[in-house]
């Protein structure tokens, strides 16, 4: 009898990430906030856990620290991950469509967080 070749078993993640981080340049300080939201699908193929990162959404705004909300100032220098359900997921992609700046000021309901602090 043929052996039939089994279909991977998949699973769908979705995570926003987000950072802040001060830097100087020509002597002048300047804030860099970045934002991403992604899905990631994990399968199993020939025994091995694999992962393929589908970037759905993301920005990159730069602003002098002169410039910016004392909100953005106090917002902390580190990179933060969300692990989110679908439902919220697309809720923040929506919000990114019409929106983008305020996913870097937002805190999302989450399944898990993880956060690390920027070597000063």
């Amino acid at each position: 009898m043929e052996q039939m070749e089994q279909l991977p078993r998949k699973s769908v993640d979705y995570f926003f990430l987000r950072s802040k981080d001060v830097h100087i340049e020509n002597g002048s300080a300047f804030i860099t906030f970045f934002a991403r939201l992604t899905r990631e699908v994990s399968f199993r193929k020939d025994g091995e856990k694999q992962t393929r990162v589908q970037t759905v959404w993301v920005d990159v705004d730069e602003v002098k620290l002169e410039h910016a909300s004392k909100k953005a100032r106090g917002l902390p220098n580190c990179m933060q991950r969300y692990e989110l359900s679908q439902n919220v997921f697309y809720n923040l992609y929506q919000l990114a469509k019409k929106s983008p700046k305020d996913l870097f000021h937002i805190t999302p309901y989450c399944q898990k967080s993880t956060r690390e602090k920027f070597i000063v």
